[in-house]
């Protein structure tokens, strides 16, 4: 999980790269962290999440494995 922005002056989104086949698997249009959770949400094969250290980006991988948990 990244995060990328499509070009300058536009909002940054979140691109989901495969770890084993290091190709994209969704562009998501913003990198809020509702947006990231739907996601993972609804694809609940997700096992492993490698991201880079940005507090943002804890705080949404967080919030995710928080509610999937209740």
């Amino acid at each position: 999980m990244d995060e990328f922005e499509p070009g300058k002056g536009h909002d940054y989104g979140t691109i989901l790269i495969g770890v084993e086949t290091r190709q994209p698997i969704d562009l998501l249009p913003d990198r809020t962290t509702s947006t990231v959770a739907r996601r993972l949400a609804n694809h609940p094969g997700v096992e492993v999440i490698c991201r880079d250290r940005s507090a943002a980006c804890v705080e949404r991988v967080r919030s995710f494995f928080a509610h999937s948990q209740q």
